[in-house]
């Protein structure tokens, strides 16, 4: 409880808000930040962090969530799949909703589909391990953070010769949408607020062409 206490003082807070004004004020013209991470965009709205913020300080969203940016099609290939014989469809649980261009994973379980939340890819692993009957295909989504625990069990499957284990992979990495969004001049930023998990597998290495070019 000591860090979360801590955490809550309003001094410190004071303190870096006046430092964030005066910084604002030297810099003299507005200023737009984005932040590419899910957690941030949760953070910024239920602290109401941008009301403490100067009115020449923009915060802009960005594609955080790699299932909110995935596309209709991913969707629909995932249920075609999961309407062919001797199919088992595994997901994490936040894609079940995510509509395609006709329907969503979660009608196509009422109308019969074999689709099958799981927490992590070594539970639709072990799916495949007890169903050797089965294509048990896996929805791969994700940005950086996720794709090594994928990655991994594919190497379990090839090492245990689980040879009906599959990956539907949707997989996203950061720096090419980064990249999009600076370029696209219709789109004024000046600053982005980096994703800590994903920058915690990567390393800073992989947004240093923002600055260089």
């Amino acid at each position: 409880m000591k860090y979360l206490t801590e955490f809550r003082q309003k001094e410190p807070v004071r303190g870096l808000i006046k430092k964030i004004k005066q910084l604002t004020q030297d810099i003299g013209k507005e200023i737009s930040l984005m932040e590419v991470c899910g957690t941030h965009t949760m953070a910024v709205f239920r602290y109401g962090i941008k009301a403490l913020l100067p009115q020449e300080l923009h915060l802009l969203s960005g594609p955080g969530c790699p299932v909110c940016v995935t596309a209709n099609d991913y969707i629909d290939k995932a249920i075609a799949y999961a309407h062919q014989d001797k199919v088992i469809l595994v997901t994490f649980g936040d894609m079940m909703k995510v509509p395609g261009s006709r329907s969503s994973l979660t009608q196509e379980t009422s109308e019969g589909a074999q689709i099958r939340v799981v927490y992590s890819s070594l539970e639709a692993l072990e799916i495949a391990r007890k169903n050797p009957s089965y294509r048990v295909i896996f929805l791969g989504i994700g940005f950086e953070t996720t794709a090594p625990t994928i990655a991994a069990s594919i190497l379990m499957a090839s090492e245990e010769k689980i040879s009906n284990y599959l990956i539907l992979s949707g997989h996203k990495i950061m720096p090419p949408a980064m990249r999009a969004l600076v370029e696209n001049h219709q789109i004024r930023i000046d600053g982005f607020l980096c994703p800590g998990h994903v920058s915690a597998i990567t390393g800073s290495k992989i947004y240093e062409f923002l600055a260089r070019e």
